[in-house]
């Protein structure tokens, strides 16, 4: 029973992650879609789902604008890469700073542990998505 357990885990995992499409979603689809994850993960009631919805929103826009291809980003000097790096890590204080004033403690916690677990995971993988050797 555990193995079969197991294996639904590993199965659900696997086709969750192999959503094709997902990437050409549009700013208000793609706030949608997290905000009603968040909803299952966190449990939020309506008014908190709105207001998550709107700030995930907000921020989706602001990624669209600001891609870049990979030839533009390699033309910037070392103080337009700063600035950039410095615009998105004030961003993530924002967004960090209004989940809070938006959930309650218990729900804030998960979400960080959910935001650390993500980090971690892409912390091990390179560019095209593959593992990197750590020899």
């Amino acid at each position: 029973m555990k193995k079969l357990m197991i294996l639904v885990a590993i199965l659900t995992v696997g086709f969750a992650n192999a959503q094709p499409g997902e990437r050409n979603l549009t700013p208000e689809q793609m706030a949608s879609m997290q905000s009603k994850k968040m909803t299952l993960v966190l449990d939020l009631d309506t008014k908190q789902q709105v207001r998550v919805e709107q700030l995930l929103l907000v921020l989706a826009k602001e990624r669209v604008a600001d891609k870049m291809n990979r030839e533009d980003r390699s033309q910037l000097n070392d103080l337009e890469k700063i600035t950039r790096m410095e615009n998105r890590l004030d961003k993530r204080i924002a967004m960090k700073r209004e989940m809070k004033s938006i959930l309650n403690t218990d729900q804030y916690k998960r979400w960080e542990k959910m935001i650390a677990k993500r980090a971690k995971r892409k912390a091990g993988k390179n560019k095209r998505g593959e593992r990197r050797n750590p020899w």
